[in-house]
């Protein structure tokens, strides 16, 4: 038994070692299998949560990496299957770098995903986490459009809450360059 979970985690090593091997170049930080979403600095988290191909690359360099199907730039050389895949566990991983820049910001005040590694969200995505992939987290009161949050129905929070995300992103990249 005890071989078996030993294996088990120097599979996860080597996941993590693939998968981060292109963030580790281009961030210029350390990354392991133990990385959560708060380990990652403010310039990292910064560049991952911008829209664009730069980012769309590092996180499908990420996951095609720990599911040992290459690095991002081979994407479009996968099958459709592949593709979609991927793509699903990209987005996912997208709004869980956004939700922990709101919560860097104090919008949030927390995430369901916060304390698990990357290498387990994406490693684990059909079996723990796509089926509730669509969750949002809950603003905090001290936001100043909180009321309106709290006017809107229950199952118009979340939408309300991604159309915060933009704002969010401006708003932590203005702290960043001025700290």
């Amino acid at each position: 038994m005890a071989e078996v979970i030993r294996m088990a985690e120097a599979r996860r090593q080597l996941n993590a070692r693939r998968g981060f091997q292109g963030w580790t170049q281009r961030y210029g930080e350390s990354f392991d299998e133990s990385t959560c979403l708060p380990d990652l600095s403010n310039a990292t988290l910064a560049s991952l949560i911008e829209a664009g191909e730069p980012t769309s690359l590092a996180i499908h360099d990420l996951v095609m990496g720990v599911k040992n199907l290459g690095r991002g730039a081979q994407f479009h050389s996968l099958d459709t299957s592949q593709k979609m895949a991927i793509m699903d566990i990209a987005i996912f991983l997208l709004d869980q770098l956004r939700f922990e820049c709101m919560h860097r910001l104090g919008w949030i005040d927390g995430y369901a995903t916060k304390t698990i590694p990357l290498v387990d969200l994406i490693s684990e995505f059909q079996t723990n986490f796509a089926a509730t992939k669509n969750e949002t987290p809950t603003l905090t009161a001290s936001h100043p459009r909180y009321q309106d949050y709290q006017n809107e129905f229950d199952m118009d929070r979340g939408a309300f809450l991604r159309r915060l995300i933009p704002e969010a992103i401006e708003t932590f990249q203005q702290r960043l360059k001025s700290s």
